[in-house]
């Protein structure tokens, strides 16, 4: 009983093994019909469209580009499923470069139009890919584009440098520009709102004597279609040597009727000046001031120099706040 036992168990997982070895073996069919009916399939001609971006360079005379633009060409190709997948999953989308500087304008009520067969630029995307002319369509037919004329506005340009000086060096005025402002040429909308125009941003370093700079303007970022006439400038750096020296000049009150005497009545004033100006400073050249109103409880009034010659540059007042006392008229 137990041999017939034995038996019926291996006959039931021979039956077993028999059946898994079935369906494995007709999951593998299966998996190899779908392979070669993917391969058949992808044998055949078929179609599929290529988007390609389109970027605009340069524009023609004094015009410039308004409103939207096609800004995309699509590539119909015909060919094998294996080459499709390739060319429109694992080829690169480098955008096609539109030269517009010989593009002829014409006028159409307040705005100029220009058309340009997108044929011309099919070749480029045709060698790229490897295929011949009668596999790519192209669309649209034509790049339509809308173009104004420019209007000029003129704004100041403003110095962007970083400057280093050796030491006892310094500026002895602030940076000029030559010219002092700049044409900006463009859209009428865009450039309205341009306040002004900075240079390239610059380092100069190791300064220790007047120089002139030249340097670039910067389009301001975003924007493309706006030209700027000139397109360089000239920064003056009026520098030089300076020393450091001092001089006491008296504390007014000028603001009220009452009599106020401050302690100490004279600051010092230290300054840096340049040599060549050293001998014109004089005491008459500044003016020092405190504020007092009545009812006025601080205990000290802080000073102002309210006067200073514009070639010399305070370093520090001696002291910065003076103590008073409110005298009876």
């Amino acid at each position: 009983m137990q041999d017939f036992d034995g038996t019926s168990r291996k006959i039931s997982q021979s039956g077993l093994n028999t059946s898994k070895n079935r369906l494995i073996v007709f999951i593998i069919c299966l998996g190899i019909s779908v392979f070669i009916w993917f391969l058949i399939v992808l044998s055949k001609e078929s179609f599929t469209t290529i988007d390609y971006p389109v970027i605009f360079e340069n524009n023609p005379g004094n015009y410039v580009l308004s409103g939207r633009q096609d800004s995309i060409l699509s590539f119909t190709i015909s060919s094998g499923g294996v080459a499709l997948l390739t060319m429109k999953y694992m080829s690169s989308r480098v955008p096609i470069k539109i030269d517009l500087t010989n593009v002829k304008v014409k006028k159409d009520g307040d705005y100029f139009r220009a058309s340009i067969p997108a044929s011309d630029y099919a070749g480029n995307i045709i060698k790229r890919l490897n295929l011949s002319e009668e596999h790519v369509s192209v669309s649209p037919e034509f790049i339509n584009l809308r173009f104004e004329a420019m209007t000029g506005r003129k704004v100041k340009i403003i110095p962007k440098l970083r400057l280093g000086f050796e030491k006892q060096f310094r500026l002895t005025d602030s940076l000029k520009t030559v010219p002092d402002s700049v044409n900006i040429l463009g859209q009428k909308d865009i450039i309205n709102n341009i306040q002004f125009i900075e240079t390239i941003e610059k380092e100069v370093v190791h300064i220790d004597k007047p120089q002139i700079v030249k340097v670039g303007l910067a389009i301001p970022e975003g924007l493309h279609n706006i030209k700027l006439v000139p397109d360089v400038a000239e920064v003056y750096i009026l520098a030089e040597e300076f020393t450091e020296s001092t001089i006491e000049i008296p504390v007014i009150c000028p603001n009220t009727e009452l009599k106020i005497k401050t302690f100490p009545d004279q600051v010092k004033i230290t300054y840096n000046v340049g040599l060549k100006d050293f001998s014109r400073v004089s005491n008459d050249m500044f003016l020092a001031h405190v504020s007092y109103s009545e009812g006025d409880s601080s205990a000290k009034l802080k000073v102002n120099i309210v006067r200073s010659p514009s070639f010399i540059t305070v370093v520090r007042i001696e002291p910065e706040d003076v103590e008073f006392l409110v005298l009876k008229q």
